[in-house]
């Protein structure tokens, strides 16, 4: 499955928008569902296109493979758009229980490292950091230092990160046929 050949190009403006339009929402679930936790999901995607066929389909298998570690879930909104793909799920469980299940999903699934989970206890506007549980900050995927200091830096070309994922996905499909 080839992720990156095709699939509309995203200007810097689609995306800060794009995420000014995730944020927004987020916030208004956290003002609706103030009991809850809020759990906004999407894929770290390096380059001008963001989305396509087969990325939806990374995306929707790490999605269901998220659920499947966290209980009493809703999902409420699904964005299938050009900037890329987001999930919005309340969950009746903790704030703090809820990103330690997403931290562990980043951490150890196959296809996990590629997705970004934000979790933001209902009634706030900030999510919950790896910081704020005690634990270290995101690493890198491809080299394991701080995730930030690559991308501030640019250590790994967008062609870098493009072939690491490609190869992690391509494995992930041959050994689990996708599921």
């Amino acid at each position: 499955m080839e992720l990156f050949n095709k699939g509309e190009v995203q200007s810097i403006e689609d995306i800060l928008n794009d995420r000014d339009e995730r944020v927004y929402v987020q916030n208004q679930l956290s003002r609706k569902y103030v009991v809850n936790s809020i759990v906004v999901i999407k894929l770290n995607i390096p380059g001008p296109i963001k989305n396509n066929s087969n990325l939806h389909k990374v995306f929707v298998n790490g999605v269901n493979r998220f659920l499947n570690r966290v209980d009493n879930t809703k999902i409420i909104l699904n964005w299938n758009k050009p900037a890329g793909n987001t999930c919005f799920i309340i969950s009746e469980l903790s704030a703090n229980d809820v990103k330690e299940r997403a931290i562990d999903f980043e951490n150890n699934d196959d296809i996990g490292r590629f997705f970004d989970i934000d979790v933001i206890a209902g009634g706030r506007n900030k999510s919950i950091s790896r910081t704020d549980l005690g634990l270290e900050p995101r690493k890198c995927f491809v080299c394991g230092n701080l995730a930030k200091n690559c991308a501030r830096s640019r250590k790994h070309s967008v062609n870098e990160l493009q072939q690491f994922i490609q190869e992690k996905v391509t494995n992930f499909e041959e050994n689990y046929g996708g599921k």
